[in-house]
């Protein structure tokens, strides 16, 4: 495993940390804006953290409904497309309480890479 991916990996373990407590700040604070969410619906672009604060509020607790109590993130590739961009394909596992997987959903991220700071999500997209 290289650096950057070790890099990569600890900012979505912390991003699903912050998604699976509903910690709407620090998802927020995940994101560089303005960011641009895309899917075969359309797209969605996004100037200000409360709009993400909004889109998020509520999940967390949709899931624990559903029984789903944690995530695992798993970096499925990464491919540099610029100096300060990379693209980062992955998959999230919704864990049950026994830590089970019942639920996967894949996404494509375009990451903005910083000196020293985290990574920041840019773009989103949905892969199923």
């Amino acid at each position: 495993m290289n650096q950057k991916d070790e890099h990569l990996r600890r900012f979505l373990a912390h991003y699903g940390q912050a998604l699976a407590a509903g910690d709407l700040k620090a998802i927020s604070g995940c994101y560089a804006l303005p960011a641009l969410v895309l899917s075969d619906e359309g797209s969605i672009p996004i100037a200000a953290r409360e709009e993400i604060e909004v889109a998020f509020d509520g999940a967390a607790e949709r899931y624990r409904a559903q029984g789903l109590v944690a995530l695992r993130p798993t970096l499925v590739a990464s491919e540099a497309l610029s100096e300060r961009l990379v693209s980062v394909d992955m998959r999230w596992d919704y864990l049950d309480e026994q830590g089970r997987s019942a639920q996967q959903n894949g996404y494509r991220y375009v990451l903005r890479l910083e000196d020293e700071a985290p990574p920041k999500i840019q773009v989103v997209i949905g892969t199923g």
